[in-house]
Formats: C-alpha cells, structure tokens, sequence
C-alpha cells in the first residue's frame, strides 16, 4: 500500500496508521450519524459528499484522497456494505469510541455536523430531495448530541 498522497505531510505514515488519523474518525462518525438519513442507498459518493461538507465548515481540515481512506476504513473492518448500503459496523463504532473519543467530542466538530444539517436542509427544501422518513436531521442532531456523551 502507498501513502495517502505522495506530497501530504503525512506521507511517511504507515499505511494502517492513516487510519488513526483525525480524518478517519471524521469519516467514521459521518457514515454512522447519516448512514440511514436518506431514502437511497447510502454509498460511497454520497459519504464523499458529506466529508467535502464538513471540510467547508472545519478550518484546517484536510483530507486527501478521500475515497482511498474509506477504502482502507472498509478493508480495516471500519466500514461495510449492507443492506442500506455503506455502513459504519460495529468495529468501526467502536474505534469511534475509543480512538476518536475526544476528537468527535469537541465542540468545534458539533458544530460543523450542525453545519452540515443546516445545508442538507436547505438542499432538501430548495431541490426537493426526498430524505428518509421521520424527521432525519432531528433524529441526526439528537445522535450528533447524544454521541458527546460517551
């Protein structure tokens, strides 16, 4: 396996230590907070998308080659695909627990889930895009909220 990127600062790290990485337990939590909130498949792209959401709203934040980390995120174990598509399994929940504990903790990470309810809201009434049922983004924040209390 090769370093994330071959001119990132952080090339020198081992490829499975990438996954201890800030990033990871960015990506992690995303997949497991909106996993469920659509009513398609979530996958890949859509868990792309919301990575490039939160880095708009995280000052300093870098991820790159995104799609290379979720990849290393499912061959680890983090990170599986089933019946509603890309998921955060239960290895992967746990490594949000511990690893990324503080991390997704801290209010500035809060603050930008809260960001990035606020723009799939606004999408979702500007384009009419269909969300799961039962109110995803209070179900969401109530997670995002209740998952600071590890």
């Amino acid at each position: 396996m090769t370093s994330l990127s071959p001119d990132h600062p952080h090339a020198a790290i081992h490829p499975f230590q990438v996954l201890d990485q800030p990033a990871a337990g960015y990506i992690l939590d995303l997949a497991g907070k909106f996993g469920r909130e659509f009513e398609w498949r979530f996958d890949l792209d859509i868990l792309h998308k919301l990575v490039q959401l939160a880095l708009q709203h995280i000052p300093g934040l870098e991820i790159s080659c995104c799609d290379a980390l979720i990849l290393r995120l499912r061959l680890a174990g983090d990170l599986a695909y089933g019946d509603e598509g890309l998921e955060l399994t239960s290895q992967g929940d746990e490594r949000c627990r511990s690893t990324f504990r503080t991390l997704l903790a801290a209010p500035e990470w809060h603050q930008a889930l809260e960001y990035i309810l606020e723009d799939l809201t606004i999408f979702a009434e500007t384009d009419g895009v269909p969300f799961a049922l039962d109110d995803p983004f209070q179900r969401a924040w109530r997670q995002a909220a209740a998952s600071s209390a590890f």
